[in-house]
């Protein structure tokens, strides 16, 4: 067995993998919104008639304005802008007369209170205004802002080419570890067996009785059942 057939794969999953890597998009480009150069300008206009000039007479949308509105608006807007700018515009505007401007389906507007926000928004609905600006975060020295992690941004090991430079390169592994573990096998068995050594087995048998010597004392003799008794007559 050698490395050879694992070092191949490796570096074909590189060759497919690397070029379709370079080729991916790296973002998710945003809708176009055609731009037009818009002229408004409302002073104390009722918001219903301000509404349907710029909703549907500008932007050809169409819109359905609740009988409960009631009031005036000013707006005032010249140059170029999207659709969408120009709706969340108005709509900022109308929200400082307690008046919302919400979507309702794709090309559907409609005009409310703006107490009855919260409803539409169950529904679905969207509301037309402009993000609040966000809180400025403090100013981080030059080393720490280096240092900072980019959280949410694209990670090398989300993409297609890293997990398969993870398999194959798990799959190296493994097969190195297979092709060393042969190679112990095989040096193992071209070793010559040692002999085991001879296994000697010696008589421990016990001496005949009566044993030659002093008479030991019978009270300090534990009696075995092998032992013959003083009192009995002599075996020989």
């Amino acid at each position: 067995m050698t490395l050879r057939p694992f070092l191949i794969l490796l570096l074909l999953a590189l060759a497919v993998a690397l070029p379709a890597a370079a080729r991916a998009p790296t973002g998710v480009p945003a809708s176009a919104d055609p731009v037009q150069f818009y002229v408004f300008s409302f002073t104390e206009t009722p918001a219903a008639e301000a509404a349907q000039d710029v909703v549907i007479g500008a932007l050809a949308r169409d819109l359905t304005v609740d009988p409960a509105v009631e009031g005036v608006v000013s707006f005032r807007t010249e140059g170029w802008s999207g659709a969408e700018a120009l709706l969340n515009d108005f709509g900022t505007a109308l929200l400082d007369q307690d008046i919302a401007l919400m979507r309702t389906a794709p090309g559907a507007y409609t005009l409310i209170p703006r107490a009855n926000v919260p409803m539409i928004l169950a529904r679905g609905g969207v509301l037309m205004t402009l993000p609040e600006p966000a809180t400025a975060a403090p100013a981080l020295p030059m080393a720490a802002t280096a240092l900072a992690p980019a959280y949410g941004g694209e990670r090398w090991w989300d993409s297609a080419w890293a997990a398969l430079l993870i398999f194959f390169s798990g799959a190296l592994a493994g097969g190195v570890a297979v092709t060393a573990g042969w190679t112990v096998y095989r040096r193992a068995l071209a070793q010559p067996l040692q002999p085991s050594p001879p296994l000697r087995l010696t008589d421990q048998s016990r001496a005949d009785w009566p044993v030659t010597g002093p008479t030991p004392d019978p009270e300090l003799v534990i009696p075995r059942f092998d032992m013959p008794s003083q009192d009995s007559p002599d075996r020989s």
